[in-house]
């Protein structure tokens, strides 16, 4: 089975369809997914687009459609602990103190480097600054 990391910037284009990446996004995932895919993420990743979908949509919809993701097996969803923030903040972060990482990001970059995961489905060219591939 082929993993790839997803981000929130691809979650977001997936789930509107004026975003300006939607089309590439969906045609994206349906590739990957029929290819054996699975998307690999975490708990971060849903908090933060959590926080925008409430800007966008209702409090249930936005519910929903976290729910939807939890629930779906093509998603491996992993927990933030503290030990891996910490991870982040060391090996990316301070590594990249030039850089705009955000702390979801550089936590999705420390997953992907403990997981061995080098592709992430992302429109922020942050993941290719830390050296992975983007999907999409």
């Amino acid at each position: 089975m082929t993993r790839a990391a997803i981000d929130t910037s691809a979650l977001l284009a997936l789930a509107s369809s004026r975003d300006q990446y939607h089309a590439r996004a969906v045609q994206a995932d349906r590739s990957f997914r029929a290819a054996g895919g699975r998307w690999l993420s975490t708990t971060l990743v849903l908090s933060e687009l959590h926080g925008h979908l409430l800007r966008r949509l209702d409090p249930g919809t936005s519910r929903q459609v976290i729910d939807a993701l939890l629930n779906d097996p093509l998603f491996e969803w992993h927990d933030a602990s503290v030990e891996m923030v910490q991870g982040a903040i060391a090996r990316w972060m301070n590594r990249y103190a030039d850089q705009r990482f955000s702390l979801t990001d550089a936590v999705s970059f420390e997953l992907m480097r403990r997981e061995k995961v080098n592709r992430a489905f992302a429109y922020d060219s942050d993941f290719t600054t830390a050296g992975y591939q983007l999907i999409g």
